[in-house]
């Protein structure tokens, strides 16, 4: 039930409390997916059969996807901007250095 605003700013609090709460859930879910892609480099040493190691890695994957894009949705565009610019300035880096080894 939506109970209308008294004017004192205090349904704008909240509101943008639950923004927050909303966008620590997503940050959570993006944690929660490079967690399980890095389970994926774990799966072929698990004492199961072939067709179980690979239906476990596909639902592992299947997860991934899951936990990333809707860690996404949540967190906001500016927060997946962020990221990808780490990594892309990451890369920059790298291959800054990769260049000055070649001298």
């Amino acid at each position: 039930m939506v109970q209308p605003s008294t004017g004192d700013g205090a349904g704008q609090s909240r509101e943008a409390s639950s923004k927050k709460a909303i966008a620590r859930i997503g940050i959570v879910l993006i944690l929660l997916s490079g967690l399980l892609w890095f389970s994926l480099f774990a799966i072929p040493f698990l004492p199961l059969t072939v067709v179980q190691k690979a239906a476990l890695a596909g639902g592992v994957f299947a997860g991934v996807q899951v936990a990333w894009w809707s860690g996404a949705a949540m967190a906001g565009p500016q927060l997946v901007a962020r990221l990808k610019s780490w990594r892309k300035n990451g890369r920059q880096a790298s291959d800054a250095t990769d260049d000055s080894s070649d001298e």
